[in-house]
């Protein structure tokens, strides 16, 4: 299975759409076969019970389905997988871009599978913590979405609240690449008729600090 970077993402007007508004869409981020491989590694360690229920708050001390419903597994960057491997490789191209060109610092990425069930949603929050051990360490929100034949009655959507009056509702539609500055946007997932998979992660400026 050819499992290899997109030659064909535009790198030049992702970043210039993440400098101009803070947050950029990306279609077609990885190649169709590398995002059926990841979407097949995603569901099989669910199916082995590898992913466990999320938790929110500095440290990831609660688990409280209400607010977050989904399960997750970390990623390891020295897995043999070769469908994570090239994500990987693709993500550490974007970050060395973003720091040539915007200056951000990133030094790590830590990125988690995430599997919503179906009704399964999680409040409106922001990612970046403003206190503590990790705070402010994470800069740049990351979603890689590996649904395949996605509708828009499906639901499940990211909402991202482009001010206190408007948001923008994004589909989570296979390929596509979502990334936003973490400490200025907040946002939300919302509930969807089928079950929801995606690659979630946050480049960051500091170590990686996993649950």
């Amino acid at each position: 299975m050819n499992t290899q970077n997109n030659p064909q993402t535009n790198f030049e007007a992702l970043i210039n759409s993440l400098s101009a508004q803070g947050y950029v869409i990306c279609e077609n981020f990885l190649p169709e076969q590398t995002i059926l491989a990841l979407r097949d590694e995603a569901h099989k360690r669910h199916a082995n019970l590898e992913m466990r229920a999320a938790k929110i708050g500095l440290l990831n001390q609660s688990q409280q389905s209400n607010i977050r419903g989904d399960q997750i597994t970390w990623l390891d960057e020295q897995s043999e997988n070769s469908a994570i491997q090239a994500y990987f490789e693709q993500m550490h191209a974007l970050r060395t871009l973003l720091n040539q060109y915007l200056f951000m610092n990133l030094q790590a990425l830590e990125t988690h599978f995430a599997i919503y069930p179906i009704g399964g949603a999680y409040q409106k929050h922001l990612d970046q913590f403003s206190h503590g051990s990790d705070a402010k360490a994470r800069q740049l929100s990351s979603i890689l979405y590996l649904n395949n034949d996605w509708q828009a009655n499906d639901g499940g959507e990211l909402r991202l609240y482009l001010n206190e009056s408007e948001y923008l509702d994004i589909l989570p539609t296979a390929g596509k690449l979502v990334l936003f500055l973490s400490a200025k946007f907040w946002h939300e997932v919302r509930p969807a008729k089928r079950e929801r998979a995606s690659l979630t992660g946050w480049f960051r400026t500091r170590g990686q600090l996993l649950p």
